[in-house]
């Protein structure tokens, strides 16, 4: 299976007796409760909805670890800072101690959102879509690794929204063909009010769709392919 460096992800554990109700309590997605061997994707915004980051949360051997994007983590943590006060969590970034790569294409699909461990590696599984690989920097697989172009063409046939791209800190989740990551049963976090606005009303989603670049408008162009594209499109 193709395999890429992810050089930009943040790993971080979450420690405390109320490490997973504050991580609930910012959350869009559900994670009062992490079941064993599985990981839960969900979003962190601003309390104007915005993207904070994108955070795969799963708890290992007792362990609630969350992997995030290394740029958007100085604000995330500055956000997150402000709202710990006098509660009983404590960060521990692990991101420097760990390699993680991307490996896609041809994975099992029981595998569908698992944690699993096996000879040094914990393969975490995103939507029975791809795996996020980690494992210590100390341990040497002699791994080959594809380019960045062909796991964007992965992306685009497979329709996969990524940082930078269709995934940017200006927008909300249904401006970014996240929805999937929002419980619409979900409230108290930041930002829930207008999301829930949103959704009430059909105003302002947008659905990711793979398209002929003179299909559609430039503008909404977010991911150009060879062929295909991807863009954001309003429902």
């Amino acid at each position: 299976m193709p395999r890429l460096a992810y050089q930009l992800a943040d790993l971080n554990i979450w420690r405390g007796k109320d490490a997973l109700k504050f991580l609930n309590g910012l959350s869009t997605n559900k994670i009062d409760k992490i079941p064993p061997n599985k990981v839960i994707s969900t979003v962190v915004l601003t309390e104007k909805a915005k993207i904070l980051d994108i955070l795969h949360v799963f708890n290992l051997n007792g362990m609630i670890i969350s992997v995030g994007n290394s740029e958007n983590s100085e604000e995330l943590f500055s956000f997150i800072n402000k709202k710990i006060l006098l509660q009983d969590i404590q960060l521990q970034n692990i991101s420097s101690l760990n390699n993680v790569d991307i490996v896609y294409d041809g994975l099992p699909v029981a595998d569908l959102n698992s944690v699993q461990s096996t000879n040094g590696i914990t393969a975490i599984n995103i939507d029975g879509k791809y795996n996020f690989e980690i494992y210590s920097v100390s341990n040497d697989f002699n791994f080959i690794y594809e380019s960045e172009d062909t796991f964007t063409q992965w992306r685009i046939e497979n329709l996969i929204p990524w940082h930078g791209h269709e995934i940017i800190n200006k927008k909300n989740p249904y401006q970014c063909g996240l929805r999937s990551y929002v419980h619409e049963n979900k409230g108290c976090y930041a930002g829930q009010e207008i999301l829930t606005r949103m959704r009430s009303r059909n105003k302002g989603i947008y659905l990711l769709k793979q398209v002929q670049i003179n299909d559609v408008e430039v503008k909404h162009i977010t991911t150009k392919g060879n062929d295909m594209s991807l863009a954001l499109l309003r429902t």
